[in-house]
């Protein structure tokens, strides 16, 4: 359990995102909640109050990193942690896809997660702050993405690559500053993203699970918050896979 942290969560509108930022605020911790418009910030939070502030923005402009920080300061005083959700996907095969498809999706899943990361460890040093930062890799690194049957193709599993490989650079990087940095992996997750899939690529992403079914937004959300806590706290430069065991089925 986490309580009494500000965190920033990004991608709080929907899916994981949604469910880290609510669960934070359940367990009595202070969220800036960031996703790219404020109308669906507030449709799924409500206003801003005590514990919560919002911040739109696109994560691949340096602008929203600053705000998201500066936010956290003023209203809260600092940041202790990063939750790092927001994404694009791409199902685009690889004849369909092209350097412009390929750009955009790195834009915003690989330099965005670096900005965001970037601005927060900038505070938390100013600050004296020991914090930790989860940012979102994916389950298909493990396996290739082709794109088919709604599933992410090559650009955006790349991404995601990029985003592990991030993630041990920035380990490396903060460690002797007390930030820890680690990776989540989601498998097969019920969200916006997942829904172009079409019904017999869930059927076949249980399958493949050992437990027998896809994700829920709040398996990762758990597993994320766990990340930022003190309990994981020699953990560092790691990625967690949370696929139901989909890796080795």
């Amino acid at each position: 359990m986490l309580a009494d942290r500000t965190i920033i969560v990004t991608g709080a509108a929907s899916g994981i995102g949604r469910a880290c930022a609510t669960r934070l605020l359940e367990q009595g911790n202070r969220v800036v909640a960031v996703d790219l418009g404020r109308d669906a910030l507030e449709a799924e939070h409500g206003g801003e109050t005590g514990s919560l502030r919002l911040v739109a923005g696109d994560v691949a402009l340096p602008e929203t990193a600053a705000r998201a920080s500066a936010a956290a300061v003023s209203a809260f005083g600092g940041v202790d942690g990063l939750a790092h959700f927001a994404a694009a996907h791409s199902k685009l095969n690889w004849q369909e896809a092209d350097a412009e498809e390929f750009n955009r999706i790195l834009s915003i899943n690989v330099t965005g997660s670096f900005l965001m990361a970037k601005a927060v460890a900038e505070t938390m040093i100013k600050h004296g702050t020991r914090g930790a930062m989860v940012l979102t890799a994916s389950g298909g690194v493990l396996m290739g993405g082709t794109g088919e049957q709604g599933r992410g193709g090559p650009a955006y599993t790349t991404s995601k690559g990029g985003v592990l490989i991030l993630v041990r650079c920035l380990a490396k990087s903060w460690g002797r500053h007390g930030i820890r940095v680690n990776a989540l992996s989601p498998g097969v997750v019920e969200t916006a993203m997942t829904s172009n899939y079409t019904a017999e690529a869930k059927k076949g992403a249980a399958a493949r699970a050992a437990l027998g079914r896809i994700s829920q937004p709040e398996d990762q959300a758990s597993t994320a918050i766990w990340l930022l806590s003190d309990d994981a706290g020699f953990i560092t430069g790691e990625n967690v896979n949370v696929n139901g065991g989909a890796a080795f089925g």
